[in-house]
């Protein structure tokens, strides 16, 4: 029984083996290739709008095209893991990763929107296949692992959002050489990698990884709903955070470091999560405190007095971003009981999950277009916050999926 979940888990593989040093090293340099692409066009918008003459729509299309391809191949992540395997699965992805950041050096629209739709199916492939993966190879450490990859993930955020613009001042371009310096040699470090992977006999199942039990069981519903509300609230952060700072008039530059400052305080929201974990009984008081903790610094961000109100809030919000996605990624194995349980529930719940997410640059865009001001998206994403609260209560319940339904 661990001590941290009260699930039941496997027993993991004795000491730390050099298959298990290669695999952490290699988990470690994809994700930290999973948000660059998506942070340094946040950065960049304005200059990628006017150099390619995108209209409002066009740009909330643009901004919430990674999170479709996040969830249309969430939901294939399973079934492909079943017949290639994980690590097979995640290598192919890097070198589709790689391709999409590669086509967006041509500044054309097409290329632009092209590429974006690679990255985010690749994404989408990787992130769907990360949690079976740490939870056969790492049943051990599934909590600090999963912190581990929250971290990675917001340090590449806030190295791309913060340097997209001085990037695009000192190489003299507008956007393609500074998406190409933040996304192409990280990325092609983790295909190198990744190779060997590639060459390795898949794991091959018969069986459905998502079983048809999970798509009535409460509990697997619930992890989905936070799953996806906090996702809601991440990608508007990250799709439109220095958008709202620009037009409340702090300069391009200042207004990409919010958003890294937002980025790299995560970090610390993201360590706490293993910590509270292995000290309570459940998540539901995590879950609550991160809920609340969002609707402060949203409102402070998008309200508060310019510009010492945005940077306290963008640090308060950066604490409670980075503890729900920890948490949020965290209760996939907490409430699964082995691997290919995981494998499913992360399928579903970062399918459902990233399609719901995508609405949040979406249809935040099209209020803000619509109202012209900031006021009505707060709203929208104070409610998906409230419903973040709720879901939390019951997903934080120490319970397993799977555990009264028939599969």
């Amino acid at each position: 029984m661990n001590k941290d979940s009260g699930v039941a888990q496997a027993v993991p593989p004795a000491g730390l083996t050099s298959n298990r040093v290669w695999l952490l090293v290699a988990l470690v340099l994809i994700m930290l290739n999973l948000r660059p692409a998506i942070s340094a066009v946040s950065a960049l918008l304005g200059a990628i709008r006017s150099d390619l003459g995108l209209s409002g729509a066009a740009v909330s299309v643009l901004t919430a095209l990674p999170t479709v391809g996040l969830a249309v191949f969430a939901f294939l992540g399973p079934r492909l893991t079943g017949r290639w395997g994980e690590e097979r699965l995640i290598a192919g992805s890097g070198f589709l990763l790689l391709a999409g950041n590669l086509l967006r050096m041509v500044p054309a629209a097409a290329a632009l929107f092209g590429g974006t739709a690679l990255i985010g199916s690749a994404i989408g492939l990787v992130t769907g296949a990360i949690p079976g993966l740490v939870k056969r190879a790492f049943p051990d450490k599934f909590a600090a692992l999963m912190a581990l990859y929250t971290i990675t993930l917001t340090i590449g955020a806030s190295v791309a959002s913060g340097f997209a613009t001085p990037l695009a001042h000192g190489l003299d371009s507008a956007w393609t050489l500074p998406l190409a310096v933040l996304t192409v040699p990280i990325g092609v470090l983790a295909c190198l990698c990744w190779t060997p992977a590639l060459t390795r006999s898949g794991r091959s199942r018969t069986n459905t990884p998502i079983p048809p039990g999970m798509w009535r069981d409460r509990v697997a519903w619930q992890v989905t709903i936070f799953f996806s509300c906090t996702g809601f609230i991440y990608y508007f952060v990250f799709s439109w955070l220095p958008t709202v700072c620009h037009d409340r008039g702090m300069d391009a530059t200042a207004s990409g470091f919010v958003l890294s400052v937002v980025a790299l305080v995560q970090v610390v929201g993201s360590l706490g999560v293993p910590a509270v974990i292995a000290r309570t009984r459940d998540q539901r008081g995590l879950s609550v405190v991160v809920a609340v903790v969002n609707i402060v610094g949203l409102v402070g961000v998008t309200v508060g007095p310019v510009p010492w109100g945005v940077w306290v809030s963008a640090v308060v919000l950066g604490l409670s971003l980075g503890g729900a996605f920890g948490l949020a990624m965290t209760l996939i194995g907490l409430r699964a009981q082995d691997a290919v349980t995981a494998t499913g529930l992360s399928g579903m719940t970062q399918g459902i999950g990233y399609a719901v997410s995508a609405a949040g640059p979406l249809f935040t865009g099209l209020l803000h277009s619509a109202t012209g001001g900031w006021l009505a998206p707060l709203g929208l994403v104070v409610l998906v916050c409230l419903g973040q609260l709720t879901s939390g209560l019951e997903a934080g319940r120490t319970r397993t999926v799977l555990a009264d339904v028939p599969q």
